[in-house]
């Protein structure tokens, strides 16, 4: 990844600094997004597969005695099935990947307004039309959830 000047020298050059930053940001949050879904099916499908046994289990012994080791077994499958559920319902997978999205969306039209504006305008970029444009991006970045370094480095490996 080449090192950006400390600062821009013009609009136009202050607006590709922005652009890349905008990309780099909005396939790290896709990124996160992924990974968090990638998570939340690791832990929701076999909670599901296992109260599903356990449901299962407890309908096809109506009437039956089972015996002590059995009874363990589906107990013990219960409370599994049981702590993966709640372990994915703490960590919200599933909403944590769904902010990423959203911020990622909204970094993608930014990106893709500035690149309207390098197209259209290129170097006679009003200084309201900028500042207007910053306090988007400022805005969608106060709302961003974190994103893991790891990401990051997966983003940057991605992009090159």
């Amino acid at each position: 990844m080449t090192t950006p000047k400390p600062y821009a020298q013009n609009s136009k050059e202050l607006l590709e600094n922005w652009l890349r930053r905008l990309r780099e940001s909005q396939f790290a949050h896709y990124e996160a997004a992924k990974s968090l879904s990638r998570s939340n099916y690791t832990l929701g499908i076999p909670a599901v597969i296992l109260s599903t046994f356990v449901g299962t289990s407890i309908f096809a012994s109506l009437g039956e005695t089972l015996t002590p080791s059995i009874q363990i077994l589906v107990g013990i499958i219960s409370v599994l099935a049981a702590t993966l559920s709640a372990v994915q319902t703490f960590l919200g997978f599933s909403e944590r990947a769904a902010k990423h999205r959203e911020v990622a969306s909204r970094y993608g039209s930014a990106r893709r307004r500035i690149e309207e504006m390098l197209a259209v305008s290129g170097e006679s970029v009003t200084p309201q039309e900028i500042s207007t444009l910053r306090r988007e991006i400022d805005s969608i970045a106060e709302e961003a959830p974190n994103v893991s370094d790891s990401v990051w480095v997966r983003t940057e490996k991605k992009l090159g």
